[in-house]
Parts: structure tokens; C-alpha cells; sequence
């Protein structure tokens, strides 16, 4: 090598860096290493986010689950109110129809003993005239 490069060469090795450009060189570096996160500081804020998500998960579907049951109780209450009203209005109309054939058969016994008898009556008077000349 020539003299002068080594010359050179000495020269920087013993040349010393101030420390405001120590300083800056290290906050450039360590800038530039903060991006590339440790995997310890990632799960860090991981597994609390997947706590959160799993928990408004379940109570989605305990929610969904409670509205589905909630769902089924109200139709079988509807069912069983159905039944209810089918079986409370047999019993009425057999009412009706029992009062209706109670009332037939006393009409039929006032008919037959109040009406028919004074008719035959009159029936007979009037036949027993006509055949008789006057």
C-alpha cells in the first residue's frame, strides 16, 4: 500500500467520534429496529383481543340460544291456547245443542198436549155439524 493511505488509515483509527453523533446514530438505529415487534410484545396484545372476540362469540350465541327457546315457548303457548279455545268451544256447542233439543222436546209435549187437543176438538165439532143437515 502506499505510504500516504496508511498514513491516512492511522490517522482515522485515531480519530474519535463526538457523542452528539454517537447519540443520534443510536436513536437511528433503534428507530429503525422498532417496527420488527418481539413475538412476546405480540401476543401480548393478542391473546386479550381473542379473549374479547370469544367472549362476545359466546354470548352471541347464548343470546341467539335464549331467543330460539324463547321462540319455541311462545309457539307451544300458542298451541296449547289453540287447544284450549278448540276444546271450550266443543263444550259450548254441545250446550247450545243440548239446550236446542231440550227445548224441541218441550215444544213437541206443549204442542202435543196444549195445541193438538182443542184442534181435534174443534175438528170433531165442526165435522159432526157438517154431516148433520140443518
Amino acid at each position: 500500500m502506499d505510504k500516504e493511505l496508511q498514513k491516512l488509515i492511522h490517522q482515522l483509527q485515531d480519530e474519535k467520534c463526538p457523542s452528539a453523533v454517537l447519540d443520534r446514530v443510536a436513536q437511528r438505529i433503534s428507530r429503525q429496529r422498532a417496527p420488527s415487534r418481539s413475538l412476546r410484545s405480540i401476543l401480548t396484545g393478542a391473546i386479550p383481543i381473542a379473549c374479547l372476540l370469544g367472549a362476545l362469540v359466546l354470548w352471541q350465541w347464548h343470546a341467539r340460544r335464549e331467543a330460539q327457546l324463547a321462540a319455541e315457548l311462545a309457539a307451544a303457548q300458542a298451541r296449547a291456547n289453540r287447544a284450549l279455545i278448540v276444546a271450550q268451544t266443543q263444550e259450548a256447542f254441545g250446550y247450545i245443542g243440548q239446550a236446542l233439543i231440550r227445548a224441541a222436546a218441550h215444544t213437541e209435549n206443549a204442542l202435543l198436549k196444549e195445541a193438538v187437543p182443542p184442534l181435534r176438538n174443534s175438528f170433531e165439532t165442526v165435522k159432526s155439524k157438517v154431516t148433520k143437515p140443518i
